[in-house]
C-alpha cells in the first residue's frame, strides 16, 4: 500500500460536518499535490490543491479540506513528481437532524509486543470514525515479540519520537486502518513516558532523559506532525482536549487525562492522599470546559473519551499475604487497604466526585453519557460512577490492540483470579481480562450499544476470525443508568471500500513462530504455578473476601 515517496501511507483526522484533516508524509522535500473526490477512481474530483513537505515538520503534510458536505464519504490521494500515494477514504460528520452514530474504539498499540492485526480487523468494519484512546506509540521497548524498536531504546528527543511514529506507520495493518477511516486521538502515558503526570513521570530520570519539559515538548511536536488534531491553541501543542458535535444527536468530548492537569499518582511518597480535595486530574481550564459541555443538554448523548478508567476498578482479590505485589496485574498495588491502580481515576477520587455530580445533573435534565476509556489492556462494562440514586453513566473500557492483556502480563494463570474478582464487583456486569481486540459504540436516539470484539493479532485474517465477546446497551430512558445484555451485535452500514487492500506484514510468519516458542515456555510455567493459583482460587471461593492488609513495598 506504499509508494516510492509515500511509504507511510495516508490518513485523515478530526472530521467535522464540513471539513477534515488529510495527512501524508513524503520522502522528499518540495511541493505535494492533493485531490479529494466522491469516488475511488477520482472521476469526480471536488477539491484539489498544493502544499509543501518541509524538514521542520519531518516532511509530514497536513491539509485542512473545507467546504465539504456533512455525513459524506470521500476519497483522497497525494502526489509528488508523478508518484501517487495510496488512496484513502474518509468521512465527514453528520449534521442537523442525526439519527445514528457509529464509532470504532481502540488503544494501546505496542509495536514490540505483537502484530497489529487488531487494527486490520477494525479497519474492515464500517464506522463513521475511529476514537483512539491513547498509547498510539510506546516510548520504550517494552517486550520482545521479535520486533525491535528502531534507533534509541527510549524516546527523549523529537527525532526519537518521530522514529516511533515512522516505524509503526510503515506497518500495513496500521496503514489500512488509517486509509479506511478518519480518526480522533487523545494521548496517554506511553505517548510521553510511562506513568506520566504534568511535571514528570515514573519512568523519567532527569540524569538519563534530560529536562522533563523539553521531553514533553519533543513528544508533542512529533505527535502534531504525525497525528494532527484541531488544537484549541495552535501555538500550544500540549493542550489537546476538545470536542466535536454530531448534529442534534451527540457530542464527543475528548479529554486529556494524562498531562494537562494531572498531579503525581497518590501512591507515591510525598503526594497527597488519593481522596484529597486538592488533587487534580483535569486542571482548572479543562475542568471548566468539561463542566460546560456536560451542562449543554441540547443533545441526548455525550460520549466522553478518557485515556484512563473513570470508574472504580479496585480488585477484590484475597489478601492476608496470599498475593504478593509481583503477582498483581501491572500497575496494581495494595493502597489504602485496596488492590488498585492509582494511575486511573481511582487515584483522583475528588476529581471523580466532581465529574459524578456533573453527570448526575446532566442526567436529571434528560441527557445521558457514555464513558469510553482504555489503558488497562482489558474489556470492562461498568455502570457508574455512582451518584445519590445509583449509576449516573455507563463506561466501556476498550482492550489493547497489541499490548499484553491484563490477565496475561504476569504469572500464568492469575487471569482466573482476576476474572473471579471482576465478577464480584457489583458495578461490573461483564469483563474479559485475557484478550486483545477493539470495541464498537453504536448510538441512536433511544439507546447506546457497546460491543467488545476479540481479535487475534497473529491470525492470517484477523477480521474474519474476530468474534463479539459481549454486547451491552444503555436505554436512554433508563434511570439509574444500567447496561442490558444484547443478543446480537449491530450491523455495519454498506459503504464503498478502498480500491486496494494491503497484504499482511512481511514479518508475520516470523512473529507467529516466535509466539509459538513463547507459548511452549509459558505452558511449562503454567504447570509449575497451577497449584498456587488453584489454592488461591479455592480460598477465595471458600470464604467471603476481606479487605487485604498492606502486602509490603510497591
Amino acid at each position: 500500500m506504499s509508494s516510492i515517496r509515500f511509504h507511510h501511507g495516508v490518513a485523515s483526522f478530526d472530521p467535522d460536518a464540513t471539513s477534515v484533516l488529510l495527512w501524508t508524509r513524503s520522502e522528499e522535500r518540495g511541493p505535494v499535490e492533493w485531490r479529494v473526490a466522491l469516488d475511488a477512481e477520482f472521476s469526480s474530483v471536488i477539491r484539489s490543491g498544493t502544499t509543501e513537505a518541509v524538514d521542520v515538520h519531518d516532511r509530514c503534510v497536513t491539509v485542512s479540506v473545507d467546504g465539504l458536505d456533512a455525513g459524506t464519504t470521500y476519497f483522497y490521494e497525494f502526489s509528488q513528481a508523478g508518484d501517487r500515494s495510496p488512496v484513502g477514504r474518509t468521512r465527514t460528520i453528520a449534521d442537523g437532524s442525526v439519527d445514528h452514530l457509529r464509532l470504532g474504539i481502540t488503544c494501546c498499540a505496542d509495536f514490540s509486543a505483537a502484530p497489529l492485526g487488531v487494527y486490520r480487523a477494525l479497519a474492515e468494519r464500517d464506522v463513521d470514525a475511529i476514537v483512539h484512546l491513547g498509547d498510539y506509540i510506546y516510548e520504550a521497548q517494552t517486550a520482545n515479540s521479535g520486533r525491535r524498536a528502531k534507533f534509541r531504546t527510549t524516546c527523549t528527543t523529537v527525532e526519537d519520537y518521530r522514529s516511533r511514529y515512522a516505524q509503526i506507520r510503515e506497518d500495513p495493518d496500521v496503514q489500512y486502518l488509517h486509509a479506511r477511516h478518519p480518526m480522533f486521538t487523545i494521548w496517554d502515558d506511553h505517548d510521553l513516558a510511562d506513568n506520566a503526570w504534568r511535571t514528570g513521570a515514573k519512568a523519567h530520570d532527569p540524569d538519563e532523559h534530560g529536562d522533563w519539559d523539553d521531553r514533553v515538548g519533543a513528544a508533542a511536536a512529533a505527535r502534531a506532525d504525525w497525528l494532527p488534531i484541531r488544537y484549541r491553541e495552535p501555538e500550544d501543542l500540549r493542550r489537546t482536549w476538545r470536542s466535536v458535535v454530531i448534529g442534534d444527536l451527540a457530542e464527543i468530548v475528548l479529554l486529556d487525562t494524562r498531562y494537562e492537569g494531572r498531579d503525581r499518582q497518590a501512591g507515591d511518597e510525598g503526594t497527597l492522599p488519593r481522596d484529597h480535595p486538592d488533587r487534580s486530574l483535569l486542571g482548572d481550564d479543562q475542568r471548566a470546559f468539561v463542566g460546560e459541555r456536560l451542562a449543554d443538554t441540547a443533545r441526548p448523548w455525550t460520549i466522553m473519551a478518557s485515556g484512563v478508567v473513570v470508574n472504580e476498578i479496585a480488585l477484590p482479590l484475597p489478601g492476608d499475604g496470599l498475593l504478593p505485589n509481583g503477582l498483581l496485574p501491572n500497575g496494581y498495588a495494595v493502597i489504602d487497604g485496596k488492590i488498585l491502580h492509582d494511575d486511573q481515576w481511582d487515584g483522583y477520587t475528588a476529581e471523580r466526585d466532581w465529574l459524578t455530580t456533573r453527570l448526575e445533573e446532566r442526567a436529571s435534565d434528560g441527557a445521558k453519557t457514555v464513558l469510553l476509556s482504555g489503558d488497562v489492556h482489558s474489556c470492562w462494562a461498568m455502570e457508574g460512577p455512582q451518584g445519590s440514586d445509583g449509576a449516573v453513566a455507563v463506561e466501556a473500557v476498550c482492550p489493547a490492540a497489541s499490548s499484553a492483556a491484563m490477565g496475561r502480563a504476569n504469572v500464568a494463570g492469575v487471569n482466573r483470579l482476576i476474572d473471579r474478582a471482576a465478577r464480584e464487583m457489583s458495578h461490573v456486569p461483564w469483563a474479559n481480562v485475557t484478550e486483545r481486540g477493539y470495541a464498537i459504540c453504536d448510538i441512536d436516539r433511544t439507546r447506546a450499544q457497546v460491543e467488545w470484539w476479540i481479535a487475534d493479532p497473529y491470525a492470517h485474517d484477523p477480521g474474519a476470525d474476530a468474534s463479539c465477546a459481549a454486547a451491552m446497551a444503555l436505554a436512554h430512558d433508563r434511570w439509574p443508568c444500567r447496561f442490558d445484555r444484547v443478543d446480537h451485535p449491530t450491523r455495519d452500514p454498506d459503504r464503498p471500500g478502498l480500491p486496494k487492500v494491503p497484504a499482511r506484514p512481511d514479518d508475520l510468519g516470523m512473529l507467529r513462530l516466535k509466539r509459538f516458542g513463547r507459548l511452549v515456555i509459558k505452558g511449562s510455567l503454567l504447570a509449575s504455578s497451577a497449584a498456587a493459583v488453584a489454592g488461591a482460587s479455592w480460598l477465595l471461593s471458600r470464604r467471603p473476601w476481606q479487605a487485604p492488609r498492606r502486602l509490603g513495598g510497591r
